[in-house]
């Protein structure tokens, strides 16, 4: 007999305050989740996305007026690690595509760990962001891929990328993407 795990490793239940004692997802997300926010969940694994002058961008609620007053205007890091404005499209979507997963959350289970580690976070938490992050460039690439089969992307998961602070997640095509 041949076992293939799923993707995320069931040990990391491990670190959830709000365990049941459960060791595998299914019990944990029937016990604790409503069927509404498994579903939100789902629809973040798979945001709508706008293509504007050969940029593309995630959008929580894309409409056709998504590019109005659009400026196509990122951040570059300098040689002296200054952020400075660049209109270069790779610095452009690696800054607008910008999301910091950590200060996504405003719900944060309750716990007696009171040491703060890493960009405010707890151990715990600063890990579940990483692994939280990894899992949506996983699904991020995929929806991108539907959506632009013939461009490819770069992914960078980080802490305090550019502007943003905490456990961040970005993606922007190479240069000879398109």
């Amino acid at each position: 007999m041949d076992v293939y795990k799923g993707k995320i490793s069931k040990e990391i239940l491990g670190l959830f305050t709000s365990g049941t004692g459960s060791d595998e997802f299914f019990s944990y997300v029937g016990n604790l989740v409503s069927v509404e926010q498994a579903l939100a969940v789902f629809g973040i694994l798979s945001p709508d996305f706008i293509e504007h002058e050969n940029h593309v961008f995630w959008r929580a609620k894309a409409s056709a007026d998504a590019t109005s007053g659009l400026r196509l205007v990122g951040l570059m890091v300098t040689e002296t690690g200054q952020l400075q404005p660049s209109s270069q499209r790779i610095d452009v979507e690696r800054y607008q595509n910008n999301f910091s997963v950590s200060q996504f959350f405003s719900k944060w289970e309750d716990t007696s760990e009171n040491s703060v580690s890493r960009v405010g976070l707890t151990d715990k938490d600063y890990q579940l962001c990483h692994v939280f992050a990894q899992q949506l460039v996983r699904y991020w690439k995929i929806a991108l891929f539907e959506c632009f089969p013939h461009r490819t992307f770069e992914f960078e998961v980080a802490d305090d990328l550019l502007d943003e602070y905490g456990v961040c997640l970005t993606f922007w095509q190479p240069e000879n993407s398109v």
